[in-house]
């Protein structure tokens, strides 16, 4: 759905009594873009999506306050697109869009922590079938692998070791913007010399924010603004690098945001539960080496799953017939397109916070959001202050039967959540209520609440948890269950209940918490993952493994659950079915340590040493500080006789932890294999001073007395 037809190139097109002359004239236009010539070179495309980017903050754009000169000094180089729209403003749903060109309903991701099906064609996909080199570098773990965007990507760059993020926000689980770079460098070092397609993903805009110390000083009062100048430097240091490396006239450079931010404007501090203009429009540099119109400005619609095809048609690959965007490399160039109208959608107000979906239709003239009170602006209005729909309803009603054609004609569909034999025995055992649990329909009605009328509602949410990120704990807990109470079907209010409960270690109140939220929502892969998460607290591992049988039906992808499946299967004697938990864990994520340091544990307890050893050794590799780890690595190598590498990794817990009651004794019992008693006596007392009942360290001395 982008731009408009103004120009009088449109008309002069379609004049048949001028046809040779209009022949002539494109062949003229197309000799003059140098597009054959670059399609002939195979350029470079760089493709850099800068996480919650309003459209509004550059000085390209008319900020006055920005501090933004590699993107305002690329914008002149460049075409900017002055209305673009992203079809979702959530970031994995909206990056699903980008690296797809197919709206949510198409390609299936609607939130946060859903998947994208293996049968959707990507952008990557099609630059590797045809020649290209494929790289991506990931700032947040809400673009992890497991969620379906790496494919067709040769190296999917972006760590995320969530063991040291216990507790948090996928969200808040992020990698500062310049390692990011200096990733997408180092990258750009090795593959150079042949055409490559390159993703790179700054998430540092999103909170929270991570800005240096250095940033924060000179952006006092305005970080948002201060992690959009941080971002701003890296472009330029990536531009730097593309002409040092002489690749810089060779190379298609594209700039974007996923959504914006709403900072405030109708209510909204962040993004997703509304869709005025501050979170749906997004900015949008595309430069082409030798290209037509630098510096131009295209000002009609514009759609986020325009730019995979504009970036084929310029690298000369085809276009997937999948593809629901088209090129607007013809706009870049000076021709107009047919106008058309952008679709968003937010089903997060109604997912997690129990009020009707939003959708918007966006045309030139005026956006329309439908909603339980439905709402029209003119685009003249940008901070969409002036509700026309009143005054304009014939222009509303229009508006909405268009917005419901173009819903009507979207492929595709969502498919409902299995209802496995875990589910169904949750729900004899009590833990569920309801019916079979489904998704929701394609596109629910905008009937219920209002999302408008639960803002209030929603701001004390937040600040709640806001509350608790300071560590005002019991009073955010107090307050988040008050509102849970407002509305039990408040599915994320009550979970965020029983995380405040966990963390003040009041299990048996977080699980009446989890219970709640599976009450109203039985399909919450996250809610069945913390139920067992405060079960094992307890002791209560069975039905703990029970909940995780569930979360991962709900969730295939979910790598921490099958990793808390493991722990409990093995405080129940389950061995085998935990060491199967463990390989289901790290096929998912290769960095998940708890799966490695505890599937080692379990095979050096089981006599597989070997094994036991390699699984150590990585745990080891990923968390080279963890006392726990090099104590197990130890007492395999212990086992295996290898004393002299048992010995380094007990003196290396040790020095990391020198109050390990157990690591002590466990020296203390290799000093005793290898004769030096004096130095067994020695690590056995100090065993006994930090833990009395330490049964090793006791029958350790009577041993050597």
């Amino acid at each position: 759905m982008p731009v408009a037809a103004r120009d009088s190139w449109a008309y002069l097109f379609r004049d048949r009594s001028n046809g040779a002359f209009a022949c002539v004239l494109y062949a003229l236009l197309w000799a003059s873009s140098g597009l054959s010539q670059r399609r002939a070179e195979r350029p470079n495309i760089v493709l850099i999506s800068i996480d919650t980017l309003r459209f509004d903050r550059l000085g390209c754009t008319g900020y006055t306050k920005s501090s933004t000169p590699n993107l305002d000094q690329l914008a002149k180089e460049a075409v900017l697109f002055e209305h673009v729209y992203t079809p979702v403003p959530i970031t994995l749903p909206a990056h699903a869009s980008l690296l797809t060109s197919s709206h949510p309903s198409t390609h299936g991701v609607r939130d946060n922590g859903e998947a994208l099906a293996s049968t959707v064609p990507t952008l990557a996909e099609q630059f590797r079938n045809h020649g290209y080199q494929t790289a991506a570098f990931i700032g947040s773990f809400v673009l992890d692998r497991r969620f379906g965007l790496a494919r067709g990507f040769d190296s999917y760059w972006g760590e995320f070791a969530l063991h040291r993020f216990a507790g948090a926000d996928p969200g808040q689980v992020q990698i500062r913007g310049d390692r990011v770079e200096a990733a997408a460098e180092a990258w750009i070092r090795l593959h150079g010399g042949s055409p490559f397609f390159l993703f790179i993903h700054f998430y540092d805009l999103h909170g929270p924010y991570l800005l240096p110390a250095s940033w924060r000083s000179r952006f006092a009062g305005r970080t948002y603004d201060g992690e959009l100048a941080y971002v701003d430097s890296l472009i330029g240091k990536l531009r730097l690098k593309l002409r040092e490396s002489g690749l810089y006239d060779r190379t298609v450079l594209a700039v974007t945001a996923d959504h914006g931010e709403g900072l405030g404007d109708h209510g909204e501090r962040n993004h997703g539960f509304f869709l005025y203009r501050a979170t749906t429009q997004v900015p949008l540099i595309i430069r082409v080496p030798g290209g037509a119109r630098t510096g131009g400005r295209v000002k009609s619609t514009t759609r986020l799953i325009d730019i995979a095809p504009t970036l084929t048609e310029i690298a000369g690959v085809p276009t997937p017939a999948s593809f629901e965007g088209r090129s607007v490399l013809s706009e870049m160039e000076g021709r107009a397109l047919a106008p058309v109208a952008a679709y968003s959608e937010t089903l997060y107000p109604f997912l997690h916070f129990h009020t009707s979906p939003l959708y918007s239709y966006r045309n030139d003239q005026y956006g329309y959001i439908q909603a339980p009170r439905p709402e029209l602006y003119e685009s003249a209005d940008v901070g969409e202050l002036h509700d026309q729909g009143a005054a304009k309803s014939g222009v509303a009603a229009i508006l909405k039967d268009q917005l419901t054609l173009l819903m009507s004609s979207f492929p595709g569909g969502a498919a409902s959540y299995p209802v496995t034999a875990d589910v169904q025995r949750l729900r004899s055992l009590g833990y569920l209520s309801g019916g079979a649990p489904s998704r929701p329909a394609r596109f629910p009605p905008t009937s219920g609440a209002d999302p408008k009328d639960r803002m209030t509602l929603f701001r004390r949410f937040q600040d709640a948890m806001e509350a608790q990120s300071q560590g005002l704990t019991d009073r955010a807990a107090a307050e988040i269950e008050q509102i849970a109470a407002s509305d039990p079907a408040l599915v994320s209010v009550q979970i965020e209940a029983g995380f405040a409960r966990q963390r003040l270690g009041q299990n048996e109140r977080a699980i009446e918490a989890f219970k709640a939220a599976l009450a109203a929502s039985p399909e919450n892969a996250l809610a069945h993952y913390n139920l067992a998460v405060s079960l094992s607290s307890l002791g209560r591992f069975r039905e703990a493994e029970q909940q995780l049988n569930a979360a991962v039906s709900w969730q295939p992808w979910f790598s921490q659950a099958y990793t808390a499946r493991g722990l409990a299967q093995a405080r129940i004697g389950k061995t085998r079915a935990a060491l199967a938990s463990f390989d289901r864990a790290l096929a998912i994520d290769a960095n998940d340590f708890i799966a490695w340091l505890n599937r080692g544990l379990i095979r050096g307890a089981t006599g597989d040493l070997s094994n036991a050893l390699t699984d150590l050794e990585k745990a080891v590799a990923i968390e080279p500080r963890s006392p726990d780890a090099h104590k197990a690595l130890g007492a395999v190598a212990f086992d295996a006789g290898d004393t002299a590498r048992a010995l380094k990794e007990y003196r290396q817990a040790i020095m990391l932890n020198p109050r390990s009651s157990s690591a002590h004794s466990e020296l203390g019992l290799l000093y005793v294999k290898q004769g030096k008693r004096a130095e067994a006596t020695v690590e056995f007392d100090k065993a006994l001073a930090l833990d009395p009942r330490n049964k090793d360290a006791i029958q350790g001395l009577r041993g050597i007395r």
